[in-house]
């Protein structure tokens, strides 16, 4: 399944014959044959016309495009022969709680990976005491070793997951400076400057997996680790797991290198808020190191994939559905 990813300013699309024309500040740029795309995913300033929008679905395009403020589809025209097929398979076994078990547990296995491996390379600073971080590291390997055995249920899984994010936290709390006052993971609102960078790495980090998982064809709200909740998108709450530590990381960075600084932040109750110079630096951070991150994103919804044909094929009425997950999934910028 190959999918166009537009983000760009000033471009506008036209179709002529069997291609599709791009246009940028009214010269024409990229040619591409129409008969290679499965998906638009529309990010930037595109203009497009009516006709064109027909001629899309006349070609079993789908089209996505992502409102830039919030994050959210904006329009959605499924192409429903490869879409549908493969949510049939996605929302089938969101209902086999040994599927959800076993999918969880290597999300949750991953995720304490990470917080090892965080806690592990900060245990190598020079400005930090090894007997800080002796405790906690001690106790996600113990996790790691708990986690070598199948887990039956997801419930269990959340409270060893728990547990493990606690250590970390209190870690944490060890390493960062005094003058940020964090004692402890906790946010609506968050109520210390790591807890707000932190709350918003992992905000952004969600909907940059919804978008992913549109990509891919797949249903964001259908998930196995979280379970179905009305406004959720629970399938992005299962894939970022992995990826949080990686942001958890990132956070410390920025104050230890001083992009962000305790006088960015101010108080207005219980609720910490960043400054307006303090954000303008933020999200070009972010922005940076997440075009690294979008490429493991994008490698954990082509894993659920094939995870997902694995188990289908083991099931003769699922079969019908494999061809959907047999293509080769390609990206395409402009």
């Amino acid at each position: 399944m190959s999918t166009l990813y537009i983000d760009r300013k000033n471009l506008r699309l036209a179709i002529d014959g069997d291609a599709l024309i791009f246009y940028q500040d009214g010269l024409r740029t990229t040619t591409l044959p129409i008969n290679i795309i499965d998906r638009i995913c529309i990010r930037g300033d595109l203009t497009l016309s009516a006709n064109v929008l027909g001629k899309l679905g006349e070609h079993d395009i789908g089209v996505l495009v992502f409102d830039g403020r919030n994050h959210r589809v904006t329009l959605l025209m499924p192409c429903a022969r490869k879409d549908a097929a493969r949510r049939v398979i996605q929302a089938h076994y969101s209902t086999d709680p040994a599927f959800c078990a076993a999918f969880a547990q290597e999300l949750v296995k991953e995720k304490i990976r990470g917080d090892l491996a965080l806690l592990q390379k900060q245990q190598e600073q020079p400005h930090i005491a090894q007997n800080r971080l002796h405790h906690p590291i001690a106790q996600l390997e113990r996790t790691l070793d708990q986690l070598a055995r199948p887990i039956a249920d997801t419930a269990t899984l959340r409270g060893i997951e728990g547990q493990a994010a606690a250590a970390t936290f209190t870690a944490i709390a060890n390493i960062l400076p005094a003058s940020l006052n964090f004692r402890e993971h906790n946010r609506n609102p968050p109520r210390d400057p790591y807890n707000v960078a932190l709350s918003l790495g992992y905000t952004l980090l969600h909907h940059d997996m919804v978008r992913q998982i549109h990509l891919t064809g797949l249903d964001p709200y259908i998930g196995y680790y979280h379970n179905l909740t009305h406004g959720r998108e629970s399938l992005a709450c299962d894939l970022i797991e992995p990826l949080r530590p990686l942001v958890t990381a990132w956070a410390i960075e920025l104050f230890h290198d001083h992009t962000l600084r305790p006088e960015d932040f101010t108080m207005r109750g219980e609720a910490c808020n960043m400054g307006k110079a303090a954000r303008g630096r933020y999200y070009p951070a972010y922005e940076n190191r997440a075009k690294e991150w979008r490429k493991t994103m994008r490698e954990q919804c082509l894993n659920l994939l094939h995870t997902l044909a694995t188990a289908a094929d083991k099931q003769p009425e699922m079969r019908q559905y494999i061809a959907a997950f047999n293509e080769e999934d390609d990206l395409t910028t402009i």
